[in-house]
């Protein structure tokens, strides 16, 4: 008696879209998750300064983080650089500037969306930071910005 009788298991190309799918599904809910255990920041004794113009200095070093008030991902960016280890942070300038009300410098910095933290060296930009990137990785990113 013969057992195969056609049923072997091909794979289809839709198996293939349907695993990818739910793949990409995944993988989006565990990063939504992942901000969501984010706080909000509290504004209280924060390290970033809110500012309504920006004069960089030729020396030293200015993170400028762009925000919108009414934006959650930016809320939950700014209390990631609110756990910054303020002793690492000597020499570093923190400015805040909310977008709304300054499109001047939303263009003048080319600011392609937001949260965006922009990192200068003087008055030359050197790094942009965009969406929210953990306590973790900004840390490591200042500590290059020393050395």
């Amino acid at each position: 008696m013969n057992m195969s009788n056609g049923h072997s298991f091909y794979f289809k190309p839709w198996h293939f879209l349907l695993a990818i799918v739910i793949f990409f599904v995944l993988t989006g809910v565990i990063a939504e998750k992942k901000v969501n255990h984010i706080p909000l920041s509290e504004n209280t004794n924060s390290i970033l300064t809110e500012v309504d113009e920006i004069s960089l200095d030729k020396e030293g070093i200015t993170f400028l983080f762009f925000y919108r008030k009414d934006s959650e991902l930016c809320q939950k960016m700014r209390h990631n650089i609110e756990q910054l280890d303020a002793e690492n942070l000597q020499g570093i300038h923190f400015y805040a500037m909310d977008i709304e009300g300054h499109a001047e410098y939303y263009y003048k910095y080319n600011v392609s969306g937001i949260p965006n933290l922009l990192i200068f060296n003087g008055d030359v930009e050197t790094k942009r930071v965009m969406g929210v990137v953990s306590a973790g990785n900004l840390e490591k990113i200042v500590n290059k910005m020393h050395h």
